[in-house]
């Protein structure tokens, strides 16, 4: 039976799933696992809900979270009819889906599968893609979001630099990432979940090398992964 948020994955696909999370089945490297417990994640939600909440639900708790971390940049949601907005690493609902825009891009590799699990919930005006090519020819924009996606990764530094190429010089940028720090220890599940995990201080390093001008927000509290919350904002202006 489908999800009350879309369709299904395929049989072949939810049998891969199945053997990896019994560990009868060896992905061929850090990143084919990644991918296919993240996809076993989002499946679970397209079924059984999240946080306790009915699976339809999840549209509306995704927007209030975005919508929330997107206040904290008090931009006022000012992007609209002239605006092209690019979202890197968009999930089966992002931020961008809460963003009014001309133009809006949502790239994720999983994308082709998220569009089935969840086909109920997203936007149908959002240009979904899923490969690089795609992310080549999109030309710069006003806004680009990056939310909880590098660590994801199987080269945060190579998709950090790609996030912040399709801004525009003067365009603003949204960047979230859950850091990591050495004394704290994450389970191996989650590890092998996050394949490129990055601390405080190399994002720092690294967005000080496109701006001067950002804010953040940095929690000194571990979650229950033992992650720290990072988010920053402002113009990418080199």
């Amino acid at each position: 039976m489908n999800p009350p948020t879309g369709i299904d994955l395929d049989p072949d696909l939810v049998r891969k799933i199945e053997d990896l999370l019994s560990d009868t089945y060896n992905p061929a490297d850090k990143q084919e696992e990644a991918q296919l417990r993240e996809l076993a994640f989002w499946r679970w939600v397209a079924y059984e809900g999240y946080a306790g909440r009915p699976p339809l639900e999840f549209v509306e708790l995704q927007r209030e979270f975005m919508l929330d971390c997107f206040s904290k940049t008090g931009w006022k949601n000012e992007f609209g009819s002239e605006d092209r907005i690019f979202e890197l690493g968009c999930g089966p609902l992002g931020m961008i889906e809460f963003l009014p825009a001309k133009a809006r891009y949502a790239f994720d590799p999983l994308n082709a599968f998220y569009s089935k699990l969840f086909k109920n919930l997203r936007a149908a005006d959002i240009n979904y893609i899923d490969s690089k090519e795609a992310i080549d020819s999109i030309h710069p924009v006003d806004l680009g979001i990056c939310f909880n996606v590098l660590d994801h990764t199987d080269d945060a530094n190579f998709w950090f630099d790609l996030f912040f190429e399709k801004i525009k010089v003067g365009g603003r940028f949204i960047l979230q990432i859950n850091t990591v720090q050495e004394a704290f220890q994450r389970t191996e599940a989650h590890t092998k979940m996050h394949p490129s995990p990055m601390s405080y201080e190399q994002i720092m390093e690294q967005l000080k090398t496109v701006s001067s001008d950002f804010d953040t927000e940095y929690s000194d509290q571990p979650s229950e992964d033992n992650e720290f919350f990072f988010m920053a904002w402002g113009v990418r202006n080199s």
